[in-house]
Parts: C-alpha cells; structure tokens; sequence
C-alpha cells in the first residue's frame, strides 16, 4: 500500500499546486492557497507516515523533498510578484473621479490634470413691464463651459477655459500660474483682473444669479501679467491658494494688462498700443488665528486700476462697455446712443478705479460689501467736448443658510445630498441685498440723456437650495427704480425682474 498511497499523496500535492499557481497576479489569493498546501501537505505526510520518527534517524523521502521544493520556488515566486507590484505602484498614475470633476494624478503628486465643467440655465421674467417694452421674458444659456486644469513638476499650474454660454464661443481663462515661493507667484495669460470683490469670487459661488452694480465698473477678465503672493498668520504656514486667494492671512496681487474699461470683458483699450493698465489688491484677514472666533471669517482689503488711454473709441462705438441692470441684464447706460449733434465718443486721458471691499462668515451668517469710484476721461464730437465722468457704485448683501450649514464666500456645501427617500433635504440659503449706481452728470454732455440712465437702485432677494455638492437651484426677485433714461426728462420705468437658473458644475 506503500506505493499507491505515495501516488496518492504526489497527485494531491501536484493538484493543489496547480491549483495555487493559476492566478500570479493576486498575491494574497496565492498566500492562502500555499498555506493551504503546506498544511495538507503535513496531513497526508502524517496519514501515510512519511514523516520520520524525530527520535531515531532516517532517510529522507525522495518524493517529498522535491514536493517540498517545489514549494519553497512557489513561495519566493509569489515574494518576487509583490516585490514588482509594489514598485509599479509606486510609479503608477491615480485616476480619481469625483464630485470635483475627472482627474489623473502620477504617484508622487507632482502632476496632475483635471477636467471640469459647468452649465447655467437661467430663465427670466419681468413683471408689470410696460406695454411695448423691451423687456422680454426670456431664456438664457449663461453659461457652458468646459476647462482643464492642473499642474506639472508641482510648481507650474495651468488653466484653459472656454465658454460656449449665450450663443457665443469665447475664452474666459488661458493663463500659466508658477509658484515656487507663496509669497512670490507669477500668473501669465487671460485671467480676471484684481479689481471687484464680487467679480473674484467663483463664478458658480455667487449668492445672486447675477452680479451687483459695483461689479459693472470694474474690468472683467483681460491679457496680462501678474505677481501675487500669500503670508500665513504669525506663527502660522501659508498654504498655496492659487492666483486668487482668499484661505491665507494676507495676500496681494499687482499686475499689468491690456486695460479694459467699465465692464469691459476683452481688452476694450486694444487701441492703445503703449499704455497699458496697472491693478492691483491687498486683502487681509486680520483676525486669521486671533482665538476671537466670532471675527475668524472678516475679511477685508482694497483694489485700484489705472490706465491712460488715448483717443480711444472702439469699445464705445461697439457698446462693449455698456452698462446693465444687474438681475434683469438691460441695458441702461448706453454708450452707441449719443446726444444729439456728438458724432463720436472716446476715452482719452487718465481712468482709475479705487475699490474698498469687505466679507464676514460666521456658521450659517454672511455678509459682503464694497464701494467703488471710476473716474475716467472722455471726449466727443471730435474732441470738441471734453469730460471728466465720475461713476461711482456700491453693494451690500446678507444671507442666512437655514438649514444650519457653513456659509462661505466659496459657496455653500449641504450636509447631506438630497434625497427624499432617506428624508434628506441638502441645503437652503436665504439672501438680501440693496445696490446701487450713479451716473456722473457730466455723462450727458455725450450721451442721450432719452437712453441712458443716471442712478440705478435695486433691492433683490432671493433663494439658493443645494441638492447637492454640485447642483444648485436659485431664484431672485428684484426691484430696480431708475433716474432718467426716458423721453422729454422722464425716469425708466421701474424694473421688476424675477429670474430662476439651475445651475450644475463638477
């Protein structure tokens, strides 16, 4: 029986180890199953009395050394194979999607690429607007965009954001940002100006569908170059935030670009060919890290612009730098509609804008403010006429998350996403704001005084419910009265506008 019971234990042995090598790639798999060899291995070396007495020598069984060391190769196989998995994962990239949107990331860190992408679906309608007005109930597409971010040999950031919102195509963002110092960064392309505070925060964060009146005086997005740093609190680290920051204790930004006038949005200076516009801001929080938590989220700075333009009338010959109501989007301040007899207008001389600006968050409460004076020199009919108009505007908004959440100047993220079927709710905010913009008389040496306005002032409220990380439902009702813009000296009529967007970015 000798001999067929070794035959036996050889055609089991050999089984199992088929059985452990079939799968090389799952280390832990081949783990168990070798553990599991060995211990049937001493069984039927038990059974069948191959083991030899420890007591009294003897002779080692041929068939079970080679058994044995087949084995022991197995096992040092399986080390090598972990040995080769764990070096290429250390090389291998990460592939991570998320609500943040879809990213790869190699396996030190140091680069990486992001996909994102955002979509506005606004709806607007007015209420009470007279009969044959212009204000037509409207839908919008505000926004759609699709961008790449992200960052190579860990200092040198990129961003390359297109927008195909509004039935146009334009490029919102292209810029390279480098920092190797925080308190020392370089951002190179299209970016946004350091000017309006509304105007810096995200574009998928505002509280409103659409921005204040401080925002409309200040340039939008321009070609430049710009250095900006960022100090941690004393004692404390600073943490790199980007070319815009609003996480560390004190930040600046200077830069120089193209010029652009009030709510201009694409170089409007392109004619000038050598003065180029200067902006910059300091922003500071100086309870950042004091112990005195009811001041941990104020914040607050200053921002100025100036530009010397000369003779240049592009922008307003093209309406480029027209004014808006803010939830509404009309037109109230009319630069392509001139006082009877001015053939032209132009920007020429000295403009500078001074922005004084402030937030504070505090658990669901929020509050944010700025003022702003743009002054800048205009000309018309050939020169004949010349103007200096001071346009100034100012903003101050409220808001309240009622269901308990942070309130933040980046937006707000709901404990929960919704879902009814587990009864949760996301996040509801609640927001207030008044608004208002002055003309500068001066304004309708040039301009029809029949289509243009001289004092805007709004009050709005409105509501933001947070589905989720990503998805966000907003509705505005606001009220704006008007001086002038109408025929024979009269006032616009009263602007009531009540707009809804879903908003979805990732």
């Amino acid at each position: 029986m000798k001999n067929p019971n070794r035959l036996l234990l050889t055609a089991a042995i050999h089984g199992l180890l088929a059985a452990a090598s079939l799968d090389t790639a799952f280390a832990d798999a081949k783990d168990q199953k070798i553990d599991l060899l060995e211990k049937r291995l001493r069984l039927l070396e038990e059974r069948l009395n191959v083991t030899p007495n420890l007591n009294a020598p003897s002779k080692p069984d041929p068939v079970v050394q080679a058994l044995d060391q087949k084995v022991k190769i197995l096992e040092r196989q399986n080390e090598v194979n972990k040995e080769i998995a764990l070096e290429a994962s250390k090389t291998a990239p990460k592939l991570d999607v998320s609500n943040k949107g879809i990213s790869f990331t190699s396996a030190d860190g140091d680069h990486s690429v992001r996909l994102r992408g955002s979509i506005q679906g606004d709806e607007r309608f007015f209420i009470d607007d007279p009969s044959g007005s212009a204000l037509n109930n409207r839908f919008d597409l505000r926004q759609a965009r699709l961008w790449l971010e992200g960052r190579f040999w860990k200092y040198n950031d990129f961003k390359l954001m297109p927008d195909f919102g509004n039935g146009k195509t334009l490029l919102a963002d292209a810029y390279i940002d480098l920092h190797y110092w925080n308190s020392a960064a370089l951002t190179v392309g299209r970016q946004k100006t350091p000017l309006s505070l509304e105007r810096l925060q995200g574009d998928t964060d505002g509280t409103f569908v659409e921005r204040a009146y401080p925002t409309y005086l200040a340039s939008n997005r321009d070609n430049g170059i710009k250095l900006h740093g960022s100090f941690g609190a004393p004692g404390q680290k600073t943490e790199y935030a980007g070319p815009i920051d609003f996480k560390n204790f004190a930040t600046y930004e200077v830069g120089v670009f193209n010029g652009g006038g009030d709510n201009g949005a694409e170089d409007s200076y392109k004619a000038v060919a050598d003065n180029k516009e200067v902006a910059g801001r300091l922003w500071l929080h100086p309870f950042q890290n004091s112990g005195i938590n009811a001041l941990e989220g104020f914040g607050a700075g200053v921002a100025a612009s100036y530009v010397q333009p000369q003779n240049d009338s592009l922008s307003f010959a093209s309406g480029a730098l027209n004014l808006k109501s803010a939830i509404g989007q009309n037109t109230i301040v009319d630069y392509t509609k001139l006082k009877t007899g001015v053939s032209g207008i132009a920007a020429d001389g000295e403009h500078y804008r001074i922005y004084p600006q402030a937030y504070w968050y505090k658990g669901p409460y929020g509050l944010m403010g700025e003022y702003v004076l743009s002054s800048q020199q205009l000309t018309g009919d050939a020169g004949r006429t010349h103007i200096k108009q001071d346009n100034s505007a100012w903003q101050i908004q409220a808001s309240y998350v009622l269901t308990g959440e942070n309130n933040t100047f980046q937006s707000v993220k709901p404990r929960a996403a919704f879902n009814p079927s587990k009864g949760q709710w996301g996040a509801l905010q609640f927001a207030a704001r008044w608004s208002e913009l002055s003309v500068d008389k001066n304004t309708f040496q040039l301009l029809s005084a029949s289509n243009s306005v001289s004092q805007a002032t709004a009050w709005a409220v409105g509501f933001n419910w947070y589905l989720n990380n990503n998805t966000r439902l907003m509705a505005d009702y606001e009220d704006t009265r008007f001086t002038g813009g109408a025929a024979s000296g009269g006032n616009r009529p009263e602007e009531k506008a009540f707009a809804t967007r879903l908003q979805f970015v990732f």
